[in-house]
């Protein structure tokens, strides 16, 4: 891992940061980095195991996935973190908890001092409501991912990952650089599964596979695929 110092960090901070950073007072987000630290990770990089001491991290640039892990090594994906996305917050504040933070891609994190976040939460009202509202949001979308792991079937919960995961090309196409194991880790589902998912939606033209991974042919219809609006138009189609 290579680490920026922490003058580095405290350019970040002015360069106005995204996300988490932008929703406190500037003089508490300059203050929160100056203690920062910057790591560069690789792809597939473990940032956080849970028997490890709780740490909150800013995501610069790159893509984390957050997952639970069963006893017998199964995986599911509670939510991805992005540009100005923080992870960890509820591990600082509230106590050690069963996750495995990983690298999906090459990152560049901000390690913030977990001592300086908790004592500008107990004195700071403005930081609190921010954090507050941050832990707010991540628990409203942890209950969507709960509801479209359970309502959801295994075609539309591999669409709607790979929407999350596609990124713009360099010809300008959207493509999903995962495997279909890791898709399977991240549905909760067999990789056999995820494969008869993926080859029915290349049968319908929406998905393509190439060596940069899976790429999204259709969008506005893999959308309609994961959010289900297809197969109700199916059903409603006149015999």
């Amino acid at each position: 891992m290579e680490h920026e110092p922490e003058s580095g960090v405290a350019r970040t901070a002015q360069a106005g940061l995204p996300g988490f950073l932008a929703t406190l007072p500037p003089e508490a987000a300059a203050r929160l980095l100056d203690g920062a630290l910057q790591i560069d990770v690789p792809a597939g990089a473990t940032v956080y195991r849970e028997e490890e001491r709780p740490r909150a991290i800013l995501v610069r640039e790159g893509l984390l996935r957050v997952y639970l892990r069963s006893l017998d090594g199964r995986q599911v994906t509670i939510r991805y973190a992005r540009t100005g996305d923080v992870v960890g917050l509820a591990l600082v504040l509230g106590g050690p908890g069963p996750i495995t933070i990983e690298s999906l891609t090459g990152s560049s994190l901000i390690a913030l001092r977990i001592d300086d976040l908790r004592a500008m939460v107990a004195n700071d009202a403005a930081v609190a409501r921010a954090c507050a509202e941050e832990l707010a949001r991540q628990l409203f979308n942890a209950f969507d991912e709960i509801a479209n792991q359970a309502f959801l079937s295994v075609r539309q919960r591999v669409a709607r990952q790979l929407l999350d995961l596609a990124v713009h090309a360099d010809d300008g196409t959207l493509v999903a650089r995962v495997s279909q194991q890791e898709l399977g880790d991240a549905i909760a589902s067999a990789r056999e599964v995820v494969s008869r998912a993926l080859h029915e939606l290349r049968e319908t033209g929406l998905v393509a596979s190439s060596r940069e991974g899976i790429v999204i042919s259709d969008p506005l219809g893999l959308s309609e695929e994961a959010s289900g609006l297809a197969s109700r138009r199916d059903e409603d189609a006149p015999g």
